[in-house]
C-alpha cells in the first residue's frame, strides 16, 4: 500500500517578501553554524488573525522542509545560494528565493557549507531587541512553535524536495 503525497502549494511571492529574517551564529560541536530564523512581521497597522499568522507560518515551515524542533534536526537538503555578498533562500517549487543581505553571516554560511533554518509560528516585531528575540526563541522551542532543520548550500533543483 502506497502513502499518499501531499500536493505543497508554492509560498506566495507577498509572503516571501515580508518575511522577518534573523541571522547569527550559533556554537555548535566546535564551531559556529550559522542559524537564519524566519517570523511572520507584527504588522503596524493591522492586526491579522493568529491562525492566519500560524497557517503562513506552517506553510512557510513546509516548503522549507523544517519539522517542530525535538531531539534531532533534519537535513532539508540544498536550500541556500551564495551571491556574493548575501546569500538567497530557496522554497519548494518556486522561481522565488529570500534575499539574506547579512554578508558577514554570508561568509559563515560559505565556511560551514550548511545552515540552521528555524521558523517561528507567531508574530515578532521586526524591531524586536536581542532580548525579545531570545525570549521568542526559548517560549516557541518550549511550546513546539519553533521549526527546524539544516539547509545546505549548492544549487537547488526547483521542486525537488
Amino acid at each position: 500500500m502506497t502513502m499518499p503525497t501531499t500536493v505543497l502549494e508554492p509560498v506566495p511571492l507577498g509572503v516571501i517578501a515580508r518575511l522577518n529574517a534573523r541571522t547569527w551564529l550559533a556554537p555548535s560541536e566546535g564551531e559556529l553554524l550559522p542559524v537564519l530564523m524566519l517570523t511572520y512581521p507584527a504588522p503596524q497597522f493591522d492586526e491579522p488573525a493568529p491562525d492566519v499568522v500560524e497557517a503562513t507560518m506552517r506553510h512557510v515551515a513546509a516548503s522549507l522542509g523544517t519539522v517542530a524542533a525535538g531531539p534531532t534536526v533534519p537535513e532539508v537538503g540544498v536550500r541556500l545560494t551564495l551571491r556574493e555578498p548575501d546569500a538567497l533562500l530557496w522554497f519548494t517549487d518556486t522561481a522565488y528565493a529570500l534575499k539574506i543581505a547579512h554578508p558577514h553571516w554570508a561568509r559563515a554560511v560559505n565556511a560551514s557549507d550548511r545552515a540552521l533554518l528555524a521558523v517561528g509560528l507567531d508574530e515578532l516585531s521586526p524591531v524586536a531587541s536581542a532580548a525579545e528575540v531570545d525570549e521568542y526563541r526559548e517560549a516557541a522551542r518550549a511550546a513546539g512553535r519553533m521549526h527546524l532543520g539544516i539547509a545546505r548550500v549548492g544549487r537547488p533543483i526547483r521542486g525537488v524536495k
